[in-house]
């Protein structure tokens, strides 16, 4: 039977889609340099990475300039901004024809941890095919721009017969692409790596040769990140926000003789929101990482036609997910599928947090009172409205 007790709202969509596009910009660009931090230490790179991401922010802003960090921010922001108020407007808008189609009479869904997991896997397949071509271009854009060794100093000319380097002149085919030391015949010795090819020529050339294919390169292996990664993500909120709950509430009962305990009823959502929201985005982030991992490769690989020193063309690699996760456990690891986790999590645990108190605030303000409704039109009850997004 449907609850007795009824939340009587329904969500305004266009106010829940302004607010949310005006308040989640900030905090995206605020927290951008972990996510530069984490693709340079997922990377496929022949130079070692650190591990600690002062460092790698330190050896950024020496090479390249601060700037850098946030290389690839303005088209990640604009994906991850629409992706995000799709994601959660999906959510809402599922759960609201579940409940008003009362749970179509599946007892498992009725359970609010169950429901959440459900609506979560749902909408990030929904959300998955939107955020692709930005996440792809902007990764790009990032090791481009952050991820080179500052500037190559031009080598010295010299008059050694076993030897001959002349200065390098910025090359803009496909060996430099590869990053392939240029031999010039006679020689034993190898010039210098030519500079990294411009990433708008890279851009071009790589949607030339795979065509619109190329925006969605990874798509599976995105899909294989963000299904683990939500399905964990929001019964980790629901089972959260009931410890929180509860904690508040044991805190309340041990101040018996205050007239005004703390914390006070009006702050109890924020935290519930932050406290649930942060302790669901590390169970996401730790159960997603081995896949996000090879996202991250499948993505920012080069699919330029690499050649030689000789200009023979050589094999270009696989992106199948299998093939790549395969490459990445037997010549670095298990623990590689961890790289960057740290500065995943960081960014990630703020931006948990402040996911559910923006969308619980832009929910609050996007309502509209419906004093009347009949059985056949039932919202969402208050258990599963308050907090869940």
């Amino acid at each position: 039977m449907p609850p007795t007790s009824l939340d009587p709202t329904k969500i305004d969509f266009q106010k829940y889609y302004f607010y949310g596009t005006i308040l989640n910009i900030p905090p995206i660009l605020a927290m951008y340099p972990m996510r530069t931090v984490r693709l340079l230490q997922q990377r496929k790179s022949s130079i070692p990475v650190s591990s600690s991401i002062f460092a790698v922010i330190k050896d950024v802003k020496r090479n390249n300039g601060v700037r850098a960090l946030y290389a690839g921010a303005t088209v990640f922001s604009i994906g991850l901004t629409s992706t995000k108020i799709l994601q959660f407007a999906s959510y809402d808008y599922l759960a609201q024809k579940i409940k008003e189609n009362d749970h179509f009479g599946i007892e498992a869904i009725k359970n609010p941890s169950v429901l959440g997991g459900v609506l979560g896997t749902s909408s990030a397949v929904i959300t998955t095919f939107f955020v692709v071509p930005f996440d792809m271009v902007s990764q790009q854009i990032t090791l481009a721009k952050a991820g080179v060794q500052g500037k190559l100093v031009p080598s010295t000319v010299t008059n050694s017969a076993t030897s001959v380097a002349p200065p390098i002149v910025p090359a803009t085919g496909t060996a430099a692409a590869s990053n392939i030391p240029i031999h010039v015949s006679g020689s034993r010795a190898s010039l210098q790596p030519a500079q990294p090819m411009p990433i708008s020529e890279s851009l071009k050339l790589q949607l030339k040769q795979e065509g619109v294919r190329f925006l969605f390169r990874g798509y599976v292996a995105t899909l294989m990140s963000a299904v683990p990664f939500f399905a964990a993500y929001f019964p980790a909120y629901e089972i959260s926000k009931v410890w929180v709950k509860d904690g508040i509430q044991y805190v309340r009962s041990i101040q018996t003789k205050s007239e005004n305990p703390f914390p006070p009823p009006e702050s109890h959502q924020l935290i519930i929101s932050s406290i649930a929201g942060s302790m669901a985005s590390l169970a996401g982030v730790f159960v997603s990482s081995p896949s996000d991992m090879v996202k991250t490769r499948i993505q920012t690989e080069q699919r330029l036609q690499p050649t030689n020193g000789t200009g023979v063309k050589l094999p270009m690699p696989s992106l199948k997910w299998m093939d790549v996760f395969m490459e990445i456990w037997k010549k670095e690891g298990f623990l590689k599928f961890f790289a960057g986790t740290k500065a995943r999590a960081i960014l990630a645990v703020p931006g948990g947090a402040l996911n559910f108190v923006i969308f619980d605030f832009v929910r609050s303000i996007s309502t509209i009172k419906e004093p009347s409704m009949s059985m056949n039109q039932l919202p969402i009850p208050a258990e599963v409205m308050d907090g869940l997004v």
